[in-house]
């Protein structure tokens, strides 16, 4: 290590300790940072101390909505023996729940403990040191002038800071030193110090967060210097490279980016619920799934059971073995599946929410109705464990095969889940066999699947009447018949499903032709009572035009409503519009905007020097005038001037003539 190096980043060993500087402020700072994080994680862990796992279940099966209303929970066995499995999984300790618990019971000791040293650290320290220039020049107090300035002398020498050019606090320390002897030697700077306590006189309060004493020190400056430039340098960019590897792959909408490719590059018009499970086995959320040696001979009883609808595409041993798992999930062979196996086909069904909504999404942008309710039909096969072709009363608890052949014969038969919720009890076809217990869990099935009423209006905001070009607004409103006032739905019956479900609505708004294109869509995420939301599209040609709104739901099969609409497109000639403006909205056109204030007040700076100049220039013309004027009035008078001269002299000469002409006559 060069010398230079050396004085600049270390200090002498035998120095004296650093001086005058009190860590109280820091202690404080510390104290109460601390004391924020503690505090709120004590009770977080308490809270999880007493009642393990209650977070986690009100996260997942929440018991009121955002706006205050309180969830209806289906009541169907299955389902509540669903939530009864959830609060035992979320109470039981694990291996790594425990150490977790560990880990942060151990950093919250540490924390504490932190807080109790700083705060025994606090009340030893002076809270506010006064200025005591007997203790700064370290004499006893009643020292005559010839040991004051002996310790003077001795200390100034010490802590001068020519001798100590790198030392900050040396500075600092030799000022203190100059102002105790002169608070002490010098009668004013004695006086200031007599009456208010420092020779400099009366001082202003300052507060400030202090630092610690050891940043300060000479000999942690290297220690310093390569902690700040290890943080700045390398923890930092690393944390922000770490996120920008884990998110560069991924969507706004939580979907790998070579999955949206995969799915536009595959998803066409003929895309149907037979071609979706091969495309979601081949996502790459499901390729980066785990193949484990066991899997053939686990896979071998599944692959022999499924039915598959579809030629396989892909040859992948990875995509083949998912597309397997996701067809015997919709087939509801659950039963052949290792507990392995079952985990697995869990993570792509919690996969398969946010992929789905993406293949729904592509097939609206590109306004193709029949794929996105290809997509829809997908999704809630997938929610409700439903094959292709299955019936849409496999839904009900407790039902089968046999059971829905003869709900579909004989008298009053039953084919769609909604013909069925609808009927009275006594009318339900299907129950005559089962147990008492099975019928209440029809009954609450029935009671909790959402009984929607779907009203629509088209209209022009503020317009009797619609107009080529016009943005035209579908009014709609779905109110669930089955919630009462304060009441909001709450998880979908799926007791095949992994996690808790809540019902969304995709509305569509379609030409009532063979091409059913999709004008626009919305989604719906409304747990409430009544749900209402606005559509919005521009009317281009007049005429008759006849839409129909779709209202689908992606939980269950069989409960989704449509309604016609019918409008009449003027032209814009036919239609006559008187545009009413209010008074109130009249005075604030006339009121000037703060831009038109702001120019305004330019504006009249400008014209009043313009006044200005107008008027000195009308007074420069008016004084040039007046000037002209007399110089006129000045030459007529001297030319008539002139003229009564110039006739007095031609008298003057008639009558010189006349004298002499009377003088010669007189001589005849």
């Amino acid at each position: 290590m060069s010398g230079g190096f050396r004085d600049t980043f270390t200090k002498d060993q035998d120095k004296d300790g650093q001086l005058g500087y009190d860590d109280t402020a820091f202690y404080y700072f510390a104290s109460t940072v601390l004391l924020c994080v503690a505090v709120p994680w004590t009770f977080s862990v308490l809270y999880n101390l007493i009642f393990p796992g209650k977070a986690q279940i009100d996260q997942d099966f929440p018991t009121k909505s955002r706006q205050g209303s309180s969830f209806k929970q289906c009541m169907t066995s299955e389902m509540t023996g669903k939530y009864d499995k959830a609060r035992r999984e979320a109470r039981r300790c694990t291996g790594g729940s425990t150490c977790l618990f560990l880990l942060k019971s151990g950093l919250l000791a540490m924390i504490w403990i932190a807080v109790y040293v700083l705060a025994t650290q606090t009340g030893q320290e002076n809270q506010i040191r006064r200025f005591d220039p007997f203790e700064i020049l370290e004499v006893p107090h009643g020292a005559d002038a010839q040991q004051i300035k002996k310790a003077y002398r001795k200390l100034s020498l010490v802590y001068h800071p020519d001798k100590n050019p790198d030392d900050p606090l040396a500075a600092s320390r030799f000022i203190q030193i100059t102002k105790a002897y002169s608070a002490m030697t010098d009668e004013v700077a004695k006086k200031n110090y007599e009456k208010y306590g420092n020779p400099d006189g009366p001082q202003a309060t300052k507060v400030g967060i202090g630092l610690p004493r050891f940043l300060l020190e000479k000999e942690n400056h290297l220690g310093i210097l390569c902690a700040f430039f290890f943080l700045l340098l390398f923890v930092v960019p690393m944390t922000f490279i770490c996120y920008y590897q884990r998110t560069k792959n991924f969507a706004p909408n939580g979907v790998m980016i070579e999955t949206l490719q995969l799915l536009g590059h595959y998803i066409n018009e003929g895309t149907r619920v037979k071609n979706c499970p091969e495309l979601l086995a081949a996502s790459a959320e499901s390729r980066g799934m785990e193949a484990r040696p066991t899997d053939n001979t686990q896979m071998k009883p599944i692959s022999q059971a499924v039915v598959e609808h579809k030629k396989r595409q892909f040859q992948v041993p990875i995509i083949m073995k998912n597309q397997f798992l996701i067809w015997a999930h919709m087939q509801r062979l659950h039963h052949l599946m290792s507990p392995e196996l079952r985990a697995d086909t869990d993570q792509l069904l919690k996969y398969a929410m946010k992929i789905t909504h993406a293949m729904v999404e592509i097939a609206c942008m590109r306004e193709w109705f029949f794929t996105a309710q290809a997509m829809i039909d997908f999704r809630r096969c997938l929610v409700q464990a439903l094959d292709v072709k299955s019936s849409q009363l496999l839904q009900i608890p407790h039902f089968n095969e046999d059971i829905i052949k003869h709900c579909t014969k004989g008298k009053h038969p039953v084919s769609s889940l909604n013909d069925f919720i609808s009927r009275d009890p006594e009318q339900r076809k299907g129950l005559a066999k089962m147990e008492p217990q099975q019928i209440l869990d029809v009954e609450a099935f029935s009671s909790h699947v959402s009984a929607v009423e779907l009203k629509a209006i088209v209209e022009v905001e503020d317009e009797q009447s619609i107009v080529v070009g016009d943005v035209a607004t579908v009014c709609v409103q779905l109110r669930r018949k089955n919630l009462k006032e304060g009441e909001a739905m709450g998880p979908v019956h799926a007791p095949l499903f992994p996690e808790p479900k809540f019902e969304e609505w995709w509305l569509f708004l379609v030409e009532a032709t063979p091409s059913t294109r999709i004008i626009t869509y919305e989604r719906l995420r409304d747990t409430e009572h009544v749900m209402e939301e606005k559509m919005r599209f521009q009317v281009s040609r007049p005429g008759k035009h006849s839409l129909v709104l779709h209202a689908m739901c992606d939980s269950y099969l069989g409960i989704d409503q449509k309604v016609e609409l019918n409008f009449n497109a003027h032209q814009e000639e036919e239609v006559k519009r008187e545009v009413f403006v209010h008074p109130e909205d009249e005075e604030l056109d006339q009121q000037p905007t703060l831009f038109q204030q702001f120019m305004g007040e330019l504006n009249h700076e400008e014209e009043s020097e313009e006044e200005e100049e107008e008027e000195d220039k009308k007074r420069r013309n008016k004084a040039k005038k007046e000037q002209l004027e007399s110089l006129a009035a000045s030459k007529a008078t001297d030319k008539v001037d002139s003229d009564d001269d110039e006739e007095d002299k031609e008298a003057e000469k008639r009558n010189a003539r006349e004298g002499d002409s009377d003088s010669s006559s007189d001589s005849d």
